[in-house]
């Protein structure tokens, strides 16, 4: 095994039944399942957003979304964070973000960030830049804090 990670950058219409397959079967191990929250995961932003993917060995073990400005706030959304349990303590998740931030400021120079995060990780999103705005507040039964990238 040769343990190389990629990063790949694409929009929902060009994933194959099984790439998309992949990133709802992670999505729902750590959203529904690990944090024990029944809720729709798929949604009908998906369709609309780029997806951050990190592949390990070809593995998803990684990724996000990008919503564009108007889809879910005003301005462009991340959501949907997640890093595979086994690939945490990694930095992976810090390094999604600042991909995605990276992107999405090249797809759409001069708007903010605007995201929903959950409560434990709001200093974490405060070390990325984001200022909260809102919350805290229950989103799926989990407390969560509306922040700002301006």
């Amino acid at each position: 095994m040769s343990n190389t990670l990629q990063w790949r950058f694409r929009h929902f219409n060009v994933f194959s039944a099984l790439e998309w397959h992949a990133m709802l079967n992670m999505r729902s191990r750590i959203f529904v399942v690990e944090q024990r929250c029944p809720y729709q995961d798929p949604d009908d932003v998906d369709p609309h957003c780029w997806h951050l993917e990190g592949l390990l060995d070809g593995e998803l073990i990684a990724s996000l979304r990008i919503a564009p400005p108007g889809a879910v706030y005003e301005e462009v959304s991340i959501g949907r964070v997640a890093v595979a349990p086994d690939n945490r303590g990694q930095s992976l998740g810090r390094e999604l973000m600042v991909k995605s931030m990276a992107y999405a400021q090249d797809l759409w120079p001069n708007h903010g960030v605007r995201i929903s995060g959950q409560a434990y990780l709001q200093e974490f999103y405060h070390g990325l830049g984001f200022t909260t705005v809102k919350g805290p507040y229950l989103e799926d039964d989990l407390p969560h804090f509306e922040m700002l990238l301006s």
